[in-house]
């Protein structure tokens, strides 16, 4: 028949060839996606290397007594209490690694940001798991990873556990949290989340894990499956949670903080202002809360989305499960950060040393936006176009501060080097090296730098 005729043969040349254009459609999208990645990914390290100087400066100082200026067993270093949080991870990493660089700051720096690429890399594989191949709407996941807006965290103060480590671990976390196997997605979840509850604000997966344990026992039929299969890792994640607590020591990191909640309107518009600073709305109040509000709302609708079809089909799915993880931590950051850190003024909201812990969040918005058809692709063409706005060019105030604590911190090292004296130096390079005023034992500190031949000492520069 005629018809019939019209059908290509699965092996005929004009089958092959509609299949080719149908691969060729599909790779090009993966390699926009991929060269975006790999250009900002570079971008992140060139400006690591133009801006990172061979220096301790600031908080380094002092975390660092866990495991270079003080002798403390692995046990003790990975306790290492600084501020509100623990070193975790944090610590064994630099206690292993750092001595093969000899403490060398600019390392730390390249390490602080491969950490992030990685975590990016396993962003991307988290959404190929739940979404299927890389599209192009994909590059949004490395311009919410790299951003050269998280560079306090890289090369300014680099602390692998406040913002590099706990990003890969949450990151990690949501990819366990789609293993099919029930066994399997306990024991490495609840290793992520012991690993993530002492590393930096890591912590605050811990008070989610109990609660996504519980839903998991609601949403299984205990004829079939046993109790204890979920009881277990339910006492062993609050057991987890309440070791961070064993020997812990409250230690605001402000002065003016107050455990008795105090000025609302403060802490909403500090708040608001941290979830509008990774689309790069800051300074500004008519812009930056607005914006809040908007990423709130569509935070709020995830978290809502996913009891409701909880609700009705007393079941889920990874692809409801992970975006509602991602947004659930960020916005117990936001008001962790809110209620510790607003008595400081509403401007601090948009501190570079927030932008890993909102990216979780971010990323969370996309994934969600991928389970609708129309009005989702609207949303993630929106959530797109604002990443472009605010994550694709480094922003003139970011630019100011790469620029002048490279000064600083390059200013202060060549003083020490050459007159050995911290006041003068301070002075010289028209900031503390420290906080200030400084304790006694820096010197201290430095003479041991100087003698061990590390850090500022070392041959490398």
């Amino acid at each position: 028949m005629c018809c019939c005729d019209s059908v290509p043969h699965l092996n005929s040349p004009s089958t092959r060839h509609i299949n080719g254009i149908e691969r060729s459609a599909g790779l090009w999208q993966p390699l926009v996606v991929v060269s975006i990645f790999l250009i900002l990914a570079l971008r992140l390290f060139r400006q690591v290397s133009r801006y990172a100087v061979n220096i301790f400066f600031s908080d380094q100082w002092e975390f660092n007594n866990g495991t270079l200026f003080e002798k403390h067993s692995l046990w003790e270093m990975f306790r290492w209490q600084h501020g509100t949080h623990r070193q975790g991870l944090g610590a064994l990493l630099s206690y292993f690694l750092e001595p093969h660089f000899r403490w060398n700051s600019r390392g730390e720096a390249f390490l602080a940001a491969a950490i992030v690429t990685a975590a990016a890399l396993c962003a991307l594989y988290l959404k190929v798991r739940l979404w299927g191949p890389v599209r192009l709407f994909d590059i949004a996941i490395p311009l919410i990873f790299l951003t050269p807006a998280q560079f306090e965290s890289l090369w300014i103060t680099p602390n692998f556990a406040h913002g590099p480590l706990p990003l890969l671990l949450i990151v990690l976390y949501c990819v366990a949290l789609t293993r099919e196997r029930a066994v399997t997605r306990y024991v490495v979840v609840l290793i992520v989340n012991f690993l993530a509850i002492y590393t930096g604000f890591g912590l605050l997966i811990g008070f989610i894990t109990p609660v996504w344990l519980i839903l998991e026992y609601y949403s299984r039929n205990p004829a079939r499956r046993p109790a204890t299969l979920v009881f277990i890792p339910l006492a062993l994640s609050l057991a987890s949670l309440g070791s961070f607590f064993a020997a812990y020591n409250i230690e605001p990191s402000v002065d003016c903080f107050s455990l008795l909640p105090h000025a609302p309107v403060t802490y909403v518009t500090f708040f608001l202002g941290m979830l509008a600073h990774n689309f790069g709305a800051r300074g500004s109040q008519i812009i930056s809360l607005p914006l809040g509000a908007g990423a709130l709302a569509a935070m709020i609708f995830v978290l809502a989305s996913f009891g409701k079809r909880f609700k009705e089909a007393k079941s889920y799915t990874p692809e409801s499960l992970v975006p509602a993880v991602l947004v659930a931590y960020c916005l117990l950051f936001c008001a962790a950060t809110a209620y510790g850190r607003s008595c400081l003024g509403s401007h601090l909201a948009f501190e570079s040393r927030y932008t890993n812990y909102l990216a979780l969040g971010i990323f969370g918005l996309y994934l969600h936006s991928l389970r609708g058809q129309r009005a989702g692709k609207i949303f993630a063409g929106l959530l797109l176009a604002m990443l472009l706005t605010g994550s694709l060019k480094t922003s003139p105030a970011d630019q100011y501060q790469m620029e002048r604590f490279h000064e600083v911190k390059a200013n202060w090292r060549s003083c020490y080097l050459r007159i050995e004296d911290v006041e003068q130096c301070d002075q010289a390079a028209g900031f503390w090296i420290y906080r200030f005023p400084e304790p006694t034992d820096l010197k201290d500190k430095l003479e041991y730098l100087k003698q061990t031949k590390q850090n500022l000492y070392s041959d490398s520069q």
